[in-house]
């Protein structure tokens, strides 16, 4: 069914900010006549002003600079590492400048790789412990495929084919396919403005902060119509309004404040539709229609308040918010007749209360305690009704009812650290975390566990420490829910709401025997039994271990390295006849991490610093079914190989060059749609094989001022 459904995620045009930084930073503004220039100061006895013991100066320092660099963006992906995707030459700014007068007041101009896609800046100025105003910009890009291959072409909200394509019962028989297929990116660009204000009094601290955040781009949608599907890129075009605003107070041994936040989320796009690449299996089902994610806002408001006294502390905090959303429903099919909608809109709502309570104190000189409640409902508001089932928009399946969704939450913990001496502690604790649900398989469910973590010091030099944590979950009876037109196998127990033991160990190492060497080393191991469960997931088995050290071998050069590995394994049962398990998957994951670098300065004159770093990524998983006979899975893997080295030459007092290389091999592999061509599957027309196989660089350089 076509409707619009609240959505609380929370989403960012990217704008140069350097005309607002010089504009706001050397153009003063005066009322005319009042200028300090034009005071008439010649019967002043400056002599008799003159502080004997206090030198008040300004001080402005800091760098400014301007790159150029070559990028390779042949695939689009390597601009997650190098911060853009433009394949050439590209430009950036970068800056960290302080700027102070006598009376204290101070402006800092911060830019990071400006111009790109993941850039920032940031001006902040006022005086440091009364006032402060922030301005700023940053940019974050993801950046998937620029490989991705379609026929449709985006004209708004419509995905449109060809004029002159010809439609197929399967892939293979759309004769325009080859020919109409070109390359889309899959993509998604945030620009996040920034603008803030805090002010400090002698008790009090406010503060008030605004944030627009836009964000555009194309991701993967799946289209289907009864058996046929389509992938399309989906546009992006929305936006997220954030206005908060708090002030707290303090006293002796207190602090209590409140703060507010009001949130706007808008979409330009209503709904995705498209034209169908297939011939219709029966009626006239030439297009599909599905909502996109509807306006809707959100405001929030909290109490806080903090008492402390001889050893002791108490934490209190309680809020509420409420999300609502009031779009007004599209068509329920565009296939037909559309089935009569109960209301012109959802009227959704749902309200979140919140309250924690928090206890720290040192009851002896040994033994410290600490004690915690944290309390959440979640009240969703909106109307239940009968919506009409539209099956992929092409049949209607009768009605189903909205679920609430309602959740209870209480969290209890009480710990206790005891100190045998000054280089030996144990810190014990008790968790209990209850949940109260409406409209899922169970009405209630409860964990609760014990930890203990126990940490010793045998020399300055060395530490160590053992933790262990055992959780055992189980809840009320297991009912399916009935109000769905897709039941679960009443077998089944999906994994958050299953009986679970879990078991988890963490032994770690320190090392700090001086100043030149440091180290560290863990190994961990995790267990979880889902001991009721016929259907769905039964064990996972977690384990892995991390390394890594720093060695400063003199006071210029500096080497570090880390290494890392993980290894899930779990076990899943299922049932393709809605009775007993009688498949059974294996997936055994691996990764491992590795890296290492140097860093080597004041050379030649203390003018060259040079810095290289190395880092090699894997991660494998490997899948087999088991039915009768076992069935292994294909490739599952990426692996990359990452270089990064500078070179820094101070070539003046005030001058100097940075030079920075990236090199960067990726390859990753899935096999359910490597090396797939768009017609490979009869039903489902592709994008074609997705996976990246690439070898990228980035030379840039920078030239950059010192005042």
């Amino acid at each position: 069914m076509n409707k619009r459904i609240y959505n609380p995620a929370q989403l960012p045009t990217r704008l140069s900010l350097i005309a607002m930084v010089i504009g706001s930073l050397w153009s003063p503004v005066y009322a005319d006549g009042y200028g300090l220039s034009q005071a008439n100061r010649a019967t002043v006895k400056l002599d008799k002003w003159q502080c004997k013991r206090c030198a008040i100066s300004s001080d402005n320092k800091g760098t400014i600079g301007a790159g150029i660099a070559y990028n390779d963006g042949s695939d689009i992906r390597f601009g997650n590492t190098s911060g853009t995707d433009e394949d050439g030459t590209v430009g950036h700014l970068e800056a960290d400048i302080l700027l102070k007068n006598e009376s204290g007041y101070q402006t800092r101009i911060e830019a990071d790789k400006l111009g790109y896609d993941n850039g920032s800046a940031q001006v902040s100025t006022g005086t440091p412990g009364q006032y402060e105003i922030i301005l700023g910009y940053r940019g974050i890009a993801n950046y998937d495929t620029s490989s991705a291959l379609t026929p449709y072409m985006i004209d708004g909200d419509k995905m449109n084919l060809p004029d002159n394509w010809t439609t197929g019962a399967t892939t293979g028989q759309m004769t325009e396919l080859s020919g109409s297929a070109a390359p889309i990116a899959l993509k998604t660009q945030r620009d996040r403005f920034n603008l803030g204000a805090d002010y400090t009094g002698s008790f009090y601290k406010a503060a008030l902060d605004y944030q627009h955040e836009d964000r555009t781009g194309k991701r993967t949608f799946s289209g289907n119509l009864l058996t046929n599907s389509v992938m399309l890129a989906q546009p992006i075009d929305d936006s997220t309004d954030n206005l908060g605003a708090k002030i707290y107070f303090n006293g002796a041994n207190w602090l209590a404040g409140v703060d507010a936040m009001l949130s706007h989320y808008n979409n330009d796009h209503e709904a995705i539709n498209w034209q169908s690449a297939f011939t219709p299996t029966f009626g006239a089902a030439y297009r599909g229609q599905s909502a996109s994610p509807a306006d809707n806002r959100a405001y929030r408001i909290a109490a806080n308040a903090q008492l402390g006294s001889n050893g002791h502390q108490v934490l209190m905090h309680t809020g509420f918010s409420r999300f609502s959303q009031d779009e007004t429903f599209l068509p329920a099919t565009i296939n037909g007749p559309s089935p009569a909608l109960p209301a012109s809109s959802l009227d959704g709502q749902i309200d979140l209360i919140e309250m924690t309570l928090k206890y720290s104190g040192r009851i002896t000189r040994e033994l410290s305690v600490r004690a915690a409640y944290d309390y959440k409902d979640r009240d969703n508001k909106t109307r239940v009704l009968n919506m009409p089932q539209v099956i992929t928009d092409s049949y209607y399946a009768g009605t189903a009812t909205n679920p609430e969704y309602d959740r209870t939450r209480q969290k209890a913990t009480f710990a206790a650290k005891y100190r045998f001496s000054r280089n030996t502690y144990l810190d014990t604790g008790y968790r209990y975390d209850h949940n109260k649900y409406s409209d899922l398989d169970r009405e209630t469910l409860h964990e609760s566990g014990v930890y203990g973590r126990l940490n010793y010091r045998p020399s300055q030099a060395w530490s160590f420490g053992l933790k262990a944590e055992v959780k055992d979950r189980s809840g009320s009876e297991y009912r399916i829910v009935t109000t769905t037109s897709s039941m679960s196998n009443p077998l089944m127990r999906k994994s958050y709401l299953a009986d679970r033991e879990h078991q988890e160990y963490r032994l770690q190492a320190d090392y700090n025997g001086s100043a030149a060497l440091s180290a560290s080393a863990n190994l961990h191991a995790s267990q979880d039994d889902y001991t009721d469960t016929n259907i769905g997931l039964t064990d996972v088995n977690t384990s892995g271990y991390d390394i890594s050290a720093q060695y400063l071998i003199d006071d210029d050069l500096s080497l570090n390295a880390f290494f890392n590995q993980d290894w899930r394994d779990s076990k899943q049962a299922g049932s393709s006849n809605f009775g007993s398990a009688n498949w059974y998957a294996n997936s055994d994951e691996r990764s491992t991490l590795v890296g290492a670098g140097m860093q080597y300065q004041n050379l030649m004159d203390n003018r060259l610093s040079l810095g290289l770093d190395y880092n090699y990524s894997d991660g494998q998983s490997d899948t087999e079914l088991t039915q009768g006979l076992t069935s292994p899975f294909g490739d599952y893997f990426s692996t990359k190989h990452n270089i990064n080295a500078f070179a820094d030459y101070q070539f003046s007092e005030n001058m100097a060059i940075r030079v920075d290389w990236i090199f960067e091999h990726y390859e990753d592999a899935d096999w359910s749609n490597q090396g797939i061509a768009l017609d490979a599957i009869p039903n489902v027309l592709t994008f074609g094989s997705l996976s990246h196989d690439y070898s990228a660089h980035y030379l840039g350089l920078t030239l950059s001022y010192h005042l």
